[in-house]
């Protein structure tokens, strides 16, 4: 791949000359919007399959690496990848520990005596 000068770099990035590379690629893949982002991906095999051969295509006709394209489509709102958000659970588990983690952080354990009747 060459190196693209600053104009060639921003005129792939312009809203309008993305979707018009993008659009044709949505209908060849037969993309749908669901409501969750014009390109949705979690952790079904077809979904990823389907943002990879949109994003080489995208690479190989606007001359530019597939994850700058990735970057701007997230930036743009076209790109939902929720494959990087924890699960719900471990969100909990992490809001959890770390509350409790501030909590014992807060408290004063100089005062702190043991119980003789559970010695």
């Amino acid at each position: 791949m060459s190196d693209l000068t600053g104009s060639e770099i921003s005129q792939w990035m312009v809203k309008e000359t993305l979707a018009a590379h993008l659009e044709p690629l949505l209908k060849r893949y037969d993309v749908k919007w669901r409501g969750h982002g014009v390109i949705y991906v979690d952790h079904e095999q077809c979904n990823i399959q389907t943002l990879h051969q949109i994003l080489a295509a995208l690479s190989v006709d606007l001359g530019v690496p597939s994850q700058a394209i990735r970057s701007r489509l997230i930036e743009l709102g076209w790109l939902n990848d929720v494959r990087s958000v924890l699960p719900a659970r471990s969100r909990v588990e992490h809001v959890v520990d770390s509350l409790l983690h501030k909590t014992l952080r807060d408290t004063d354990f100089d005062g702190f005596g043991t119980d003789e009747a559970y010695d």
